[in-house]
């Protein structure tokens, strides 16, 4: 009873007497026009450029209440509507993040505005901060939508958001759509023809945010006391949480915090001090989980300290997923590693089930390579390399190319190796050619078990040239079977070997 006393006493100094509701201040999201058209010119430059310098000016003008969120499309693919990126998640304080991402887009692609609101306003359902959408855009909607609509149709929802569109050299019936986008959002539309009066526009809608700000402030002139507590808050793509089992947060060797699943946005309050976050990779048949190390989140007093976590999205045929079992590969792992060191940041267990193999896979913002432990094979395979993901967004990885060896009866093949042509080549320039099957293979494909069918099964590898070494019973050395061969994107190629 003692100890309990002692323990009420201690959350009674932390959580200190509520003096008035805390502030909420509005957000700000902003979505940039990266299409081709944004190329053309704006007075003396391109309106891209012009775009730039303005933000340049404007975002550090906001006030320091204010968070901020970016959304741009068209600046990776031409052609494609579904180029659109969350470059910084609503609500965040990275401003400078903000200008690099906007200082990196490069004009290319299509006009998807209503599915570039969507996303944004995706964001903010959970929210109960009011946010200003800014749409910058300098041309009417090319991908067979209708924005005026949906906007029209969130605002109904009771998502808290007001949306101000400019209308960057825009005139006749792309000032009419984007007139009306802004109608239904509850802001107004402003024209600009260069940057000077794309300036005066952006100034007058962050001027509107600043007020608001004002307002917030004067509502709440008694604070809240100060808590002794402090939070982490952890973001990740909604598609990401179907394969972890939870997280963990330890504190000096610790478990302080434990949950079971995840949901797409988290809030963990904690003592302060310095905590290791794990994420717990569910393994099917009711497997040990695995663990990806999230790192040291240092949590302070009264402040939130934020993890935000993208997403790898595989896109396999479903013959590979769902069809019968000796026509799928025999995975016995799935591994995301850093594709700089190597070293496995993801890892997912087949466990005799596969049902999380290719499940989106949540990781920290870098550059990934995907290997598979195939069942039967001495080590991990590269399936795709240097996979970028930023935090926020999803990058989609195809799967669709590979090898599958023939089925030989009374062949004597014990085993086949694919290595890269180039590296072979170049094996075999050093070594006068008697040491080309000595080069490190991509794939090592053996009987799983003692089973030969494992040699026969599908294996999923990188389109390129390759030369296929198989290892024949009685054969002291290798024989090579194919010299030059080459898989292509979308071919699952089926090779004889004669033998």
């Amino acid at each position: 009873m003692k100890r309990l006393t002692q323990l009420l006493g201690m959350v009674a100094g932390l959580c200190l007497p509520l003096l008035a509701v805390a502030a909420s201040y509005p957000e700000v999201s902003f979505i940039l026009d990266a299409s081709g058209s944004m190329l053309g010119m704006a007075g003396d430059k391109t309106k891209m450029a012009a775009a730039k310098e303005v933000m340049a000016q404007v975002v550090p003008g906001l006030a320091p209440e204010a968070r901020v969120g970016l959304v741009a499309y068209g600046h990776r693919r031409k052609g494609d509507c579904t180029d659109i990126e969350v470059l910084i998640p609503a609500g965040s304080a990275d401003r400078a993040g903000l200008m690099d991402r906007v200082n990196a887009l490069q004009p290319m692609g299509k006009t998807p505005i209503t599915a570039a609101v969507g996303s944004v306003v995706e964001q903010l359902k959970t929210r109960e901060n009011e946010t200003t959408i800014v749409l910058v855009s300098d041309g009417i909607e090319t991908c067979a939508a209708d924005p005026c609509k949906m906007v029209g149709d969130l605002m109904a929802s009771g998502i808290k958001f007001v949306m101000h569109v400019v209308g960057f050299g825009v005139a006749g019936q792309g000032a009419e759509q984007l007139s009306c986008i802004a109608k239904a959002g509850g802001g107004q539309y402003l024209a600009a023809s260069d940057a000077p009066t794309l300036l005066n526009a952006l100034t007058q809608v962050t001027q509107e945010v600043t007020k608001k700000v004002e307002v917030e402030k004067a509502r709440t002139t008694q604070v809240q006391a100060k808590t002794g507590l402090g939070k982490i808050k952890l973001n990740l793509p909604e598609s990401a949480t179907k394969g972890i089992a939870g997280l963990t947060l330890t504190r000096d060797g610790k478990v302080v915090k434990t949950t079971e699943g995840l949901t797409a946005e988290s809030l963990h309050p904690l003592m302060p001090g310095e905590y290791e976050a794990d994420l717990r990779i569910a393994t099917p048949n009711y497997g040990e989980p695995t663990i990806t190390r999230l790192g040291k989140v240092r949590v302070s007093p009264g402040e939130t300290s934020g993890i935000a976590l993208g997403a790898i999205v595989f896109n396999l045929p479903d013959s590979l997923k769902e069809g019968p079992a000796v026509e799928r590969p025999l995975v016995g792992q799935v591994i995301v590693a850093d594709a700089a060191s190597g070293n496995p940041v993801v890892t997912v267990k087949d466990n005799g089930n596969g049902y999380y193999n290719f499940v989106p896979k949540a990781v920290l913002a870098g550059k990934y390579d995907i290997l598979i432990q195939y069942a039967n094979s001495p080590k991990p395979a590269i399936a795709a390399r240097d996979v970028s993901v930023q935090a926020g967004g999803e990058t989609a990885v195809t799967l669709d190319s590979g090898l599958r060896f023939a089925k030989v009866k009374d062949s004597g093949i014990i085993g086949w190796d694919l290595v890269p042509l180039a590296a072979a080549r170049r094996a075999d320039s050093e070594e006068d050619g008697d040491q080309a099957a000595a080069v490190e293979p991509l794939l090592q494909a053996r009987p799983g078990s003692g089973n030969k069918d494992a040699l026969w099964a599908p294996y999923l590898v990188p389109p390129g040239k390759y030369r296929l070494i198989a290892h024949v019973q009685g054969m002291p050395e290798p024989l090579p079977v194919a010299e030059e061969l080459e898989i292509k994107a979308g071919e699952l190629l089926s090779f004889n070997s004669g033998l």
